[in-house]
């Protein structure tokens, strides 16, 4: 499969890594991760993104989760938080201005998971299953989520 985002699961002390979005009057939030630039796997992008957006050092464990999102494919890595502090960074996201909206990089408690607008709703509802039958380690096979 040809990936043009990818997307990042990370869970730590129980909280899942997101960014809280506010944009034209809704409040939600998003798995962290970007779009593929030219000549870039979805390893090195879920990597990069991490860095710039949430200032903190990944590893991608595993692919778990493909999506499709406006004709484009999604991929959805474990990942493991190795360094530094979620913090918001100089990245353009947090430009005055930018995006016609607010980004916050912050985390969820998993036990208020199920009441949060995150999306996409889909991957929220298998990662919330999947966490009850695999644990926090996420150990499945990959699966196209619909």
């Amino acid at each position: 499969m040809n990936f043009s985002n990818c997307r990042g699961i990370i869970i730590k002390n129980n909280k899942l890594v997101v960014m809280e979005r506010k944009k034209n009057g809704r409040h939600y939030y998003t798995f962290p991760g970007g779009h593929v630039e030219r000549n870039e796997t979805c390893e090195e992008c879920i990597v990069r993104e991490l860095m710039e957006e949430f200032g903190i050092v990944v590893r991608p464990v595993r692919l778990i989760y493909g999506y499709e999102y406006k004709n484009s494919l999604q991929a959805f890595y474990v990942l493991e938080w190795l360094s530094g502090e979620i913090h918001p960074t100089n990245a353009e996201e947090y430009q005055s201005g930018q995006n016609n909206g607010e980004y916050n990089p912050t985390m969820i408690d998993l036990n208020e998971l199920n009441d949060k607008n995150l999306l996409p709703e889909e991957i929220k509802r298998q990662l919330l299953a999947d966490i009850k039958t695999y644990g926090k380690t996420l150990n499945r096979k990959f699966l196209f989520v619909k």
